[in-house]
């Protein structure tokens, strides 16, 4: 598993090539989503039995699934914004992803979460927050509101312990995003919009 064979050698080199080519882009590409037919057509079956190897898994994401992926860093794309479109960021992320670092805990994760608290320590003082305040970075708005929910909903039930098995409320605009309704669900409240 840790050793460097000349065929995992090779495709570090081919998936760095790619990664150089896709960064020199200016503009990227916008790609575009496809159907499942057009995509079963085009990819086929994935997941084998002797599997597909690491040249051919590159093949398949360069020359089907990734064009079939809105590209995030393109100027006209304005919709979710879970990355860092930078190149340096991309950089890091292929750094990261070789470093095989998971940040659940300290225990494993020390360093990251250290980096992670750095960011956010930052991001409260612009926001003019007392020392104390914390947080974590998530996925995306989704995950983003549940935790702020939960979080709301733990703190109201500590400030007032009568509340510990009362039913929570949440009260939202109809605009807000489908994941406030998502959330109610999940945590068993009630939703005024």
């Amino acid at each position: 598993m840790h050793r460097v064979t000349p065929e995992i050698e090779a495709l570090s080199r081919e998936i760095l090539t790619y990664t150089m080519d896709r960064l020199k882009m200016d503009p990227p590409e916008l790609d575009h989503p496809l159907s499942q037919a057009a995509l079963e057509a085009a990819a086929g079956q994935t997941i084998t039995e002797s599997g597909l190897g690491g040249e051919t898994a590159l093949r398949l994401f360069i020359d089907t699934l990734a064009p079939a992926c809105i590209s995030e860093d393109h100027p006209r794309y304005l919709a979710f914004v879970p990355t860092a479109p930078t190149d340096v960021s991309t950089l890091f992320d292929l750094v990261v992803g070789a470093s095989n670092i998971c940040a659940s805990s300290w225990l494993e994760g020390a360093g990251a979460i250290y980096a992670e608290n750095q960011a956010l320590r930052w991001i409260s003082d612009i926001a003019g927050f007392p020392p104390e305040a914390g947080g974590v970075f998530v996925s995306g708005g989704t995950a983003g509101n549940l935790s702020a929910l939960v979080a709301a909903r733990h703190d109201w039930r500590q400030k007032q312990p009568d509340h510990a098995t009362q039913r929570g409320l949440i009260l939202s605009s109809r605009g807000a995003h489908a994941s406030v309704q998502q959330a109610a669900h999940v945590m068993d409240a009630d939703l005024i919009q």
